[in-house]
């Protein structure tokens, strides 16, 4: 008897033998190594059972983890696929509220500027147009105060 690939899956394999057959130790499941024919003689020396009867056991047990390890190597697969799925819809997502948000703004810093500072720019160049010399005294004296109190605060720190 010959199972396909058993050598290569028996580290996983190893587990599933040791709850068959619970009275082989890991030691001795460890010397097997992967030899299935010294794994039939192991189990039939410590269950007394006959070779075919072990082979037939051991065929229906490998049968079944490889069709496990394959769902879940399947399952995991379409975990990843999904994962990746939702992330690309979640950054999707995450870009639109950007894009909107961004857009949001932009309108806002629109009207303030339409509703406030225009106007105010506005009416000021018509002050300045209409009073150029209140305009520019203005002016001077809110410079020449924000100098003298720059003065005296640097002063006051020295």
């Amino acid at each position: 008897m010959s199972l396909p690939r058993f050598e290569k899956e028996w580290e996983g394999f190893r587990g599933h033998v040791a709850v068959k057959w619970d009275k082989l130790s890991e030691d001795d499941l460890v010397k097997v190594e992967g030899n299935l024919g010294d794994l039939v003689k192991l189990i039939s020396g410590k269950y007394g059972e006959q070779k075919s009867v072990i082979e037939s056991r051991l065929h229906e047990l490998y049968a079944g983890y490889l069709e496990n390890k394959e769902r879940i190597a399947q399952g995991i697969a379409e975990a990843r696929e999904e994962i990746g799925d939702r992330s690309r819809d979640f950054a999707e997502n995450i870009k639109q509220k950007a894009a909107d948000f961004q857009q949001t703004a932009k309108e806002r810093v629109t009207k303030i500027r339409e509703e406030s500072i225009d106007p105010a720019v506005q009416k000021s160049e018509e002050y300045i147009k209409v009073h150029p010399f209140s305009a520019v005294l203005g002016a001077f004296g809110v410079g020449m105060l924000i100098g003298g109190i720059i003065g005296i605060l640097s002063r006051s720190r020295d």
